[in-house]
């Protein structure tokens, strides 16, 4: 692997990642065409803050479709670039390079003063373009683990990424495995408030376990029909905004 084009495929790869979709569809969609943080209630009532700006705060202020749309355009950024770089050099992991910088840019967007999202869509973009059979299972495998088995909604939305790890390592894609060990890696670090919130709650007992598939389902702001949500105004629009609530 060339040096030289690997730093240039990484540049290329963080900038494409640095668009926000998410900035572009809440300025058409939001009420009032805001960026804003979010907050969404737990099973149980207990609320998280969200300090993503992400398909996820786009579907829990705008709706669901227009949080989906987002995702698909999240999606699309790191899989488009990702597939190109694997059909250019097939024999080379250019793709893992493209994919990693691509999720990196995503999470901390140098045109947005690097405050971005958690990388979870990119991360799938990306590894649907190097293993398109990974993602439906590894997600399958994890709502029916978390949400069907612990019955905890955090594990049921996330455990899919960390299954991505024994799925290459069982496919002995060892550059694949490569992202998949740095790509939830990457989600960690840049979720890693939202992590601390929830696992402080866990301890105190304050999330209550799933107890069907509906619950699970409108618990996901994305699928959810209607979701009780706090909307705080970011601080880049005003530190002394008043909160508002939305129900969808």
């Amino acid at each position: 692997m060339k040096l030289a084009r690997a730093a240039a495929l990484a540049l290329g790869g963080y900038l494409i990642g640095s668009i926000s979709f998410s900035r572009a569809v809440a300025k058409f969609a939001s009420p009032d065409g805001g960026v804003r943080e979010t907050k969404f209630e737990l099973p149980g009532g207990e609320e998280l803050d969200y300090h993503g700006i992400s398909a996820t705060s786009v579907a829990i202020d705008a709706g669901p479709k227009w949080g989906i749309a987002t995702g698909l355009l999240d999606t699309g950024k790191a899989y488009v670039p990702t597939l190109i770089a694997k059909r250019a050099w097939p024999d080379e992991p250019y793709h893992v390079v493209v994919a990693t910088a691509v999720m990196v840019g995503h999470n901390f967007p140098i045109f947005h003063r690097f405050k971005g999202g958690r990388g979870q869509t990119p991360f799938y973009g990306s590894v649907l373009a190097m293993d398109p059979i990974a993602v439906p299972a590894t997600n399958a495998a994890a709502i029916a683990i978390g949400a069907g088995v612990l019955r905890d909604v955090f594990f049921a939305y996330t455990l899919g990424m960390s299954l991505t790890i024994p799925w290459f390592m069982w496919r002995k894609s060892n550059p694949e495995l490569a992202f998949a060990v740095i790509g939830n890696a990457l989600f960690i670090g840049a979720s890693y408030r939202e992590l601390l919130q929830y696992l402080k709650l866990w301890r105190a007992g304050k999330v209550k376990k799933l107890e069907s598939w509906q619950e699970f389902k409108e618990s996901y702001p994305a699928m959810a029909k209607t979701t009780n949500i706090v909307i705080e105004e970011t601080s880049r629009t005003s530190a002394t905004a008043p909160e508002q609530t939305s129900n969808r």
